[in-house]
């Protein structure tokens, strides 16, 4: 079963724009943050697809440099057969031309698979040799403390159905301090990890341990209609 379902395995991905950030100033030392490549612009790709064979995923999949990250998240349905799972891909690699060189941690279940693919990413759709994917609209920001400080706030707005995605690079050990707030109390975020554990979901407040080093994923949508907010962050 689980050969089939890696046969099935789609993708998604996001385009990436800075934001205006209220810094907040740190009552000690500046904070020491994890070192971003010396191209520290990110490029973000959104796609999705729905086949057939029961498969419905979504992925993201940030570009900096030619360095390549990102994360799938997929169920897989069959109703016949009353059959469902899902399953996560954590991504790794490089990016040559329109070619994503990438190591994918696939989990199914109890089961982790390890293999290495390539993906063609195009301006309008997304490859992955099994599925091709056609790009969703998404916004995806890059969050920046000013030096000597270690928070940040950021005002927004995200559409009904839509998801605002916010990358914080940070370093293991460090803790990680978020609020949102909204006109209708109708805004939560999600917070995952760069090697793909999910470490809150759907909260309005939170304070965590960081378990790696690099870009961690904060992702913003409303529970109900379309929801105004205010994100404060901050890493001690």
């Amino acid at each position: 079963m689980v050969a089939i379902m890696m046969k099935l395995l789609g993708c998604v991905v996001v385009f990436a724009s800075l934001l205006n950030l209220t810094p907040g100033m740190a009552n000690h030392s500046p904070l020491q943050v994890a070192q971003a490549p010396s191209d520290s612009s990110i490029q973000g790709y959104c796609f999705s697809v729905a086949t057939n064979d029961g498969l419905d995923s979504t992925a993201r999949i940030y570009i900096q440099g030619n360095q390549v990250t990102g994360r799938v998240e997929a169920t897989i349905q069959n109703e016949q057969e009353s059959y469902y799972t899902s399953y996560t891909q954590t991504l790794q690699g490089t990016k040559k031309g329109n070619q994503l060189n990438l190591n994918i941690t696939t989990k199914i279940e109890l089961d982790t698979q390890k293999t290495q693919e390539i993906w063609t990413l195009t301006s309008d759709s997304l490859n992955t040799g099994r599925a091709v994917y056609q790009k969703q609209p998404c916004l995806v920001s890059q969050i920046r403390f000013a030096p000597g400080t270690n928070s940040a706030t950021v005002n927004q707005s995200v559409v009904r159905g839509s998801r605002d995605i916010y990358l914080l690079r940070a370093n293991r050990g460090q803790r990680m301090d978020l609020k949102i707030t909204s006109l209708e109390n109708n805004a939560v975020f999600d917070v995952i990890a760069p090697n793909g554990e999910i470490l809150k979901t759907e909260a309005t407040q939170s304070s965590l341990k960081l378990p790696a080093t690099g870009n961690y994923e904060i992702i913003v949508g409303g529970t109900r209609g379309n929801a105004t907010y205010k994100l404060n962050v901050k890493i001690q």
